[in-house]
């Protein structure tokens, strides 16, 4: 495994890496499937989606690393904000995880997408957020999508209704990228880097198990 920190202010040092790296693999004849996250991360979705754009995308699929459940573009979705905010990248295969199905069945055909898209991709991408309380995509502290063993799960909390890849899916990506800026976040680097917590606790601690792990932080 390699975990290498970054440390820098500036967003577009994930935007450039992110970006290099898909387009070298695309280059390279490769398949790529990248998942994209909601949150203070969708700023950087964004600008990797205009340094994209222009080349050639047939080989590239995306998707979103989790979800609010509700009709198709709701307020709240994560992929209607990526879009609000400027994200669009047509050349590309686009998966939304809503669909205007019920619960139960966003779930099971979410499932079905990352199975098929898992499987006839070369290469496997992820930018990934983590909260204050160490969650990362919308795997929450000691929520049922922790210990899930199907790629998605889909659970209910005091807020939404959630969709989100699990970490049985995050361990077996090829690369995961992570955003954390904000003093609020530096102890969350710090157990990253320093500790081993029980994921149960700190979900974000699968992003460990991913075989080239890059962080960029203000720490």
């Amino acid at each position: 495994m390699s975990f290498v920190i970054k440390t820098t202010t500036k967003a577009e040092d994930p935007v450039n890496f992110i970006a290099s790296s898909i387009l070298n693999q695309l280059k390279s004849g490769k398949t790529v499937l990248f998942f994209v996250t909601g949150g203070s991360s969708i700023a950087v979705a964004v600008r990797v989606s205009v340094l994209l754009k222009d080349h050639d995308l047939v080989n590239l699929t995306i998707m979103m690393t989790d979800e609010r459940y509700g009709e198709p573009n709701h307020v709240d979705s994560n992929w209607h904000q990526m879009f609000e905010k400027g994200f669009n990248l047509s050349r590309a295969k686009l998966i939304p995880i809503l669909t205007g199905d019920d619960f139960e069945t966003t779930v099971e055909k979410f499932n079905e997408d990352l199975a098929y898209e898992f499987n006839v991709a070369q290469y496997t991408i992820g930018l990934f957020g983590v909260g204050k309380d160490g969650h990362t995509a919308g795997i929450l502290p000691l929520s049922v999508a922790v210990e899930s063993k199907d790629l998605a799960c889909g659970y209910t909390t005091p807020e939404f209704s959630r969709i989100t890849i699990t970490p049985e899916l995050i361990k077996n990506l090829d690369e995961a990228v992570v955003f954390m800026q904000g003093e609020e976040k530096w102890s969350m680097v710090r157990d990253l880097v320093e500790k081993k917590i029980d994921i149960k606790k700190q979900p974000a601690q699968i992003l460990k198990k991913v075989p080239l792990l890059t962080l960029f932080s203000d720490y």
